[in-house]
């Protein structure tokens, strides 16, 4: 059981095994925080994943970072840094039109 989900970006999965169904939320958050990096990749990264374990930052369990994809129960969200595109399945949003998005929590 769970809720796993990913997100990518360049060759890195962030994962969460219970917060798959909010990832949309988590990642649109991420990006209104984050939006004076969004062309720094490596700070960008950071606060994409801070945004995933805010409530469980010193757990040992619920969330990692591969460069392979792990479980999975939810669409893929592909982080472009480089064009600045959020890619989910075959939907494609700018990041401006990403955070402009009503995705529930």
């Amino acid at each position: 059981m769970g809720d796993r989900g990913n997100i990518k970006v360049g060759s890195i999965y962030f994962y969460t095994h219970w917060g798959g169904s909010e990832i949309k939320k988590i990642l649109q958050n991420a990006l209104v925080r984050g939006k004076g990096r969004w062309e720094d990749e490596s700070y960008l990264n950071r606060i994409i994943f801070c945004e995933m374990i805010q409530e469980d930052v010193m757990g040992e369990t619920g969330y990692g970072i591969s460069t392979g994809i792990c479980d999975n129960d939810h669409p893929i969200l592909e982080v472009d840094v480089e064009n600045q595109k959020i890619k989910c399945g075959d939907l494609v949003w700018t990041f401006e039109d990403y955070i402009k998005q009503e995705f529930e929590e």
